[in-house]
């Protein structure tokens, strides 16, 4: 089991960076950023607010199909296909005009 904790964000020129604490079952610690271009933001694919708990998800997600050969990155990139999960998962009551991403 993987203790994850949120430590902010860090508006980057083109992107901003998520960083999280993580934890793992021996205690090592390691931080993982991930990286949200701003695109996603200024096309509206995403909204500031939503960027946090997207990661923090994502994170989740990742710790748990991490093997010893193949660990998370220090830093990994949210990508469109990232984005369209979230949306299915987290759908929003409020209707919202989102461009479709293709989760290629």
């Amino acid at each position: 089991m993987h203790q994850l904790r949120y430590l902010g964000v860090i508006p980057q020129d083109g992107h901003s960076d998520y960083g999280f604490r993580v934890e793992d079952e021996d205690k090592n610690v390691r931080l993982v950023v991930l990286e949200i271009e701003a695109g996603f933001f200024t096309r509206k694919d995403l909204m500031f607010q939503e960027a946090p708990d997207l990661c923090y998800q994502k994170m989740l997600t990742d710790l748990g199909k991490e093997t010893v050969d193949s660990p998370i990155g220090e830093h990994v990139p949210v990508t469109a296909s990232d984005i369209a999960m979230y949306r299915e998962m987290h759908p929003t009551t409020k209707q919202r005009k989102f461009h479709k991403i293709d989760p290629k």
